[in-house]
């Protein structure tokens, strides 16, 4: 059986919001999916909100004018789909599962297929205050309605948006100043008052689509409206050139797993508690999901891998790409740059968070999360005959191959952990 669990509130990496008459708005949660070819990004965000005001607009740096034909609406269910295909998981095994003779190398993907039955899942013109803001672009999309905006320094930027009826919160001119000076246009997106969301919802999502030829995330403008530590997920689609996708500016940190777990705690809350742990004392990220598209899970979150359709409409042509999903945690203090990323090149990644249920007969095949191996487990599935079988010793810290995948898959899963 298989568990898996939804990312839990968080603040907000990406933009920052500004509401009318003073009002203070912040988003609590953001996900974000990447796709670069190498020379175009395609960036969808979704993103849910926390604030009382009838109407506000979000801000993001961008690397060109863009219009109509740039910007497009998103189904959320997209966004939920990626997220649930590549979360965290947890997965019950019994002694058949762990003594088997199937060897099914390639893992559980939508191309390969698999065999399900033992797994259930749970669920243009110049506007300024001091004339030195210019609109390069207006235009109405996906539910909202855009402005784009060059500035010739912070301190105008602020007076336009103050003109026009907008509360930037105050200490944003330095990095606003920034991303001038870098620069960035800004994409003022406003949502339409009879598309607003209520308080807690997600807003309408929305996908930017510019030319690029790296990766990149601003999440430095997004710490001017800061509400404590800030988290992203993000999803990172890259074509067969570039393979695992990774954070090169901040530090990755690891989070033990494949390994069982307390079985008296909720799984979310586990997992929380263990990022927690990570990422006390820095920002830092996680690698939560790294896999090919066409051989991705180990066990499946669901019957069927993401599709070429979906995965066109995230901004991926290429179904022979690789999906890289990124837990990414700051404050604004530590978020003294933008974060950059890079295909490693290599595909055949293969590695994800995964916890096993508890169970006193495996505490001969798998470790104990923060214990390691039992010293004198409780129980072992291997007996001396089924051990001839798979060709696995029956002795204390032994491994043996683990649910859908068989022992030559079971070396694959060894190494896919990072160090």
């Amino acid at each position: 059986m298989i568990f898996f669990l939804f990312a839990a509130e968080a603040q907000a990496f990406c933009g920052t919001f500004v509401g009318g008459d003073g009002a203070l708005l912040a988003n609590t949660e953001s996900r974000v999916v990447l796709a670069n070819d190498g020379t175009h990004t395609t960036l969808t965000l979704a993103m849910d909100y926390r604030g009382d005001a009838a109407d506000f607009a979000l801000i993001l740096p961008v690397p060109e004018i863009l219009t109509a034909e740039s910007v497009s609406a998103v189904d959320q269910a997209l966004i939920t789909r990626i997220d649930e295909w590549s979360v965290p998981r947890e997965v019950a095994y019994t002694c058949e599962d762990v003594v088997s003779v199937s060897y099914n190398v390639g893992g559980c993907g939508a191309v390969m297929g698999c065999d399900d039955s033992n797994y259930t899942m749970v669920g243009g013109g110049t506007d300024s205050a001091e004339g030195s803001v210019t609109v390069e672009s207006t235009f109405s999309q996906a539910g909202y309605t855009f402005v784009v905006l060059s500035a010739e320094e912070s301190s105008g930027l602020q007076g336009w948006l103050d003109a026009n009826g907008y509360a930037l919160p105050a200490g944003g001119d330095a990095i606003l100043q920034e991303y001038i000076d870098s620069g960035s246009y800004f994409l003022a997106a406003k949502v339409a008052l009879d598309a607003a969301p209520t308080d807690g919802q997600w807003l309408p999502p929305i996908q930017l689509r510019y030319a690029s030829t790296s990766w990149a995330l601003p999440i430095r403008i997004g710490t001017i409206s800061a509400d404590g530590p800030q988290e992203v997920t993000v999803f990172a689609l890259g074509n067969s050139s570039q393979g695992e996708v990774s954070i090169s500016n901040y530090p990755e940190v690891s989070v033990e797993d494949e390994c069982m777990r307390p079985a008296t705690e909720d799984l979310g809350a586990y997992y929380a508690d263990q990022l927690d742990a990570a990422l006390v004392s820095e920002a830092g990220w996680v690698m939560e999901y790294s896999w090919d598209l066409t051989a991705n899970c180990d066990p499946c979150t669901a019957a069927t891998g993401l599709t070429p359709d979906e995965l066109a409409a995230l901004g991926l042509d290429d179904y022979h790409g690789h999906l890289s999903r990124m837990r990414l945690r700051y404050t604004a203090e530590q978020a003294t740059q933008d974060v950059a990323m890079y295909g490693s090149g290599v595909l055949g990644q293969a590695e994800q968070i995964r916890y096993i249920q508890h169970a006193d007969v495996l505490e001969g095949t798998f470790p104990v999360c923060g214990e390691g191996f039992v010293a004198e487990p409780a129980g072992t599935c291997l007996t001396p005959d089924r051990a001839s079988v798979t060709g696995i010793a029956a002795v204390g810290a032994a491994w043996a191959p683990a649910g859908l995948l068989g022992g030559l898959t079971l070396l694959a899963a060894l190494r896919r952990r990072r160090a």
